[in-house]
């Protein structure tokens, strides 16, 4: 059972006096399972629409009726679909700060930090909205199943969850989500959420943005989603959003991820009943938070639309959609005897892996059958982004992922990569993958992120209790001396980016240039990811660059950029004299990852795509293509 599993949510209640920062006025519904009147069945065909202030001020009210009908007092926090906070308010008598639990017992710099209650609300809000679509309503609940080193948590003996990792993306050092910018995405303070109490919020089957909320005093995880909780923060969240609800038929319980269904919510719209007396809402009690809010309550942005910085485009002609003004289409740094990419086989490259995610059979969306829609970069040798595009009505939190991917992919498969590790003080994650694979990060092998996920988890092979750690994460806590595992606490993926994603938690309002030390330039500048989707790129052997794909299950990722590079990807999307003749971009058979075999009888992963991955078609092993 999660923390104040005894707290109950009470069903009904009227309110003729509040403590300050409350007071009365206005109306709610209620619900089960998300809202079926908000079952528009868009899956990204329903117009676009935003939040305004009416909107915020009604969704804070609920929010501290619900709060105060439990006789205790919170913080929140109100966001749009790409992340702009529109509101943060806090009422008095709220927990200022909130400590990191993992749940693990492990040990770690993050690890019982207390962090400020407004970036957890925040961060809890950001991933309401930053996880969802038309197509798909994911809560911070979602998120905490999908991150443990078993999933189903609780379930043990079983591999860790699909987007394991995910939790280190969006951070304010990022050169893709950024602060203080004109327009989104925004960063998210403690990245994404898996603390339940956010969930994202709707009108008329279109995503709108995010609620979060904080006061119980611990930022965390449920590590056991085999019951049901009674969670305060995640009833009051369900109250605020009440008029604001997910469709039935998108949230997380009617999707199935990785061959399981995942879980929206332990409370229900049918225990919630809101006054139709609010509380009226103090102005005292907004809050400011350096790079995040000046403390008004503002109109979220429409989503699509150059004002929210995600704006919609054609591109192969297909509906697609840009970052506005930034990631053009360029071409690579210059490489040895002209190896590098050109800004022309970086454009067959994305319209390619675009068309492939056309095609594709999407796996985190509903109705079932219909196309995958993900986020797709392609980078250079050294990690510098070369072109951008996403399908209309991906999820946003793929934006920043799908960078993170392409790059972990490119450095690791890199000659250097080593060496840098070393000259950044994380040497010995490079002796303990030598000393673990039998090789060197030397650019010998083409290393995919699938694979520096498979090195990553606190158990190897993934999620066998009782085995060692890989190289690149720490050990499950009670396995061996010093710092361990948590989900606040990965091994080599947090370390990179550890001071400029703590710094602005300590020092509110500081915003570093980049995630990494000096020692890897921008290579790794936004970090680095641990789950599937980034393939290294390459020519007549040589290292090019990479592609990452994040948005619509992790297999799915696996192949729109492992085929949309490959000869038959770039046939079928017309580009037939783009690339090798048998290889397109991928690496050889003989350099790739699946052939480092750590321990007898396993051996690391390159890619893994779908059986049947394309709707309309049977066609099978898309993937094997009998490269040398």
């Amino acid at each position: 059972m999660k923390k104040h599993a005894s707290l109950l949510l009470v069903a009904a209640i009227t309110l003729s006096t509040l403590p300050s920062c409350g007071g009365g006025g206005g109306s709610g519904g209620a619900s089960s399972g998300g809202d079926p009147n908000a079952n528009f069945n868009c899956d990204g065909s329903c117009p676009n629409q935003s939040l305004s202030v009416d909107d915020v001020t009604t969704i804070l009210r609920q929010a501290v009726t619900a709060t105060s009908a439990m006789g205790t007092a919170g913080t929140f926090a109100v966001v749009d679909r790409t992340g702009n906070v529109l509101a943060l308010y806090q009422m008095n008598g709220a927990p200022l700060t909130t400590t990191i639990n993992g749940q693990t017992g492990a040990s770690g710099p993050l690890e019982g930090l207390a962090v400020a209650s407004t970036l957890a609300a925040i961060s809890k809000a950001g991933t309401g909205a930053y996880l969802s679509s038309q197509g798909n309503a994911f809560s911070t609940r979602t998120a905490g199943q999908i991150i443990q080193q078993n999933y189903l948590p609780g379930q043990r003996q079983q591999p860790g969850g699909p987007l394991f990792g995910v939790q280190f993306s969006q951070l304010i050092c990022s050169d893709v989500t950024r602060a203080n910018a004109a327009t989104g995405p925004r960063p998210l303070p403690l990245g994404l959420s898996a603390d339940p109490g956010g969930f994202p919020l709707y009108k008329q089957g279109d995503l709108v943005g995010g609620i979060g909320v904080e006061f119980d005093g611990l930022y965390t995880i449920d590590p056991d989603l085999q019951d049901y909780d009674s969670d305060p923060e995640e009833s009051v969240a369900l109250s605020a959003s009440v008029g604001f609800e997910a469709p039935a038929q998108r949230v997380g319980d009617n999707i199935s991820l990785a061959g399981r269904s995942v879980r929206y919510s332990d409370t229900s719209y049918s225990e919630i009943v809101i006054p139709t007396d609010l509380a009226d809402l103090d102005p005292s009690c907004l809050k400011s938070q350096p790079s995040y809010t000046n403390g008004s309550i503002k109109a979220g942005t429409t989503f699509g639309t150059p004002q929210s910085g995600v704006a919609d485009t054609v591109k192969a002609g297909l509906p697609a959609a840009i970052v506005v003004g930034r990631f053009p289409t360029i071409g690579g740094r210059p490489l040895p005897g002209g190896e590098q990419l050109t800004a022309s086989e970086v454009n067959s490259l994305l319209d390619s892996a675009l068309i492939t995610a056309s095609r594709a059979r999407a796996a985190i969306r509903t109705p079932r059958d219909t196309a995958a829609r993900v986020s797709i970069f392609v980078v250079d040798n050294l990690g510098s982004p070369l072109g951008f595009i996403r399908s209309q009505d991906a999820p946003v939190f793929g934006i920043d992922v799908a960078l993170q991917k392409a790059r972990g992919a490119a450095f690791m498969s890199s000659a250097d990569a080593g060496a840098t590790l070393s000259a950044g003080g994380f040497g010995g994650f490079a002796s303990a993958f030598a000393a673990f694979t039998g090789t060197s990060l030397d650019g010998s092998h083409a290393i995919t992120s699938r694979a520096i996920g498979n090195l990553s988890r606190p158990y190897f092979p993934d999620g066998i209790e009782g085995t060692a750690n890989g190289p690149f994460s720490l050990p499950f806590p009670g396995t061996a001396p010093g710092q361990s595992w948590s989900v606040f606490n990965t091994g080599l993926q947090l370390d990179l980016v550890l001071g400029g994603f703590s710094g602005p938690i300590v020092s509110p309002g500081s915003v570093p240039n980049g995630c990494t030390s000096s020692a890897f330039g921008s290579r790794l500048k936004n970090g680095m990811q641990i789950f599937p989707g980034g393939t290294p790129l390459y020519r007549n052997g040589v290292l090019i660059g990479a592609i990452g794909v994040s948005g619509d299950g992790v297999d799915q990722d696996d192949m729109v950029g492992y085929y949309g590079a490959s000869r038959r990807g770039l046939d079928y999307a017309g580009y037939t004299t783009v690339g090798d003749a048998l290889l397109g971009f991928n690496a050889p058979n003989a350099i790739r990852s699946d052939q480092i075999v750590p321990q007898p009888n396993t051996r690391l992963r390159y890619v893994n795509c779908p059986e049947a991955p394309f709707n309309g078609s049977n066609e099978q092993g898309v993937c094997i293509e009998g490269e040398g």
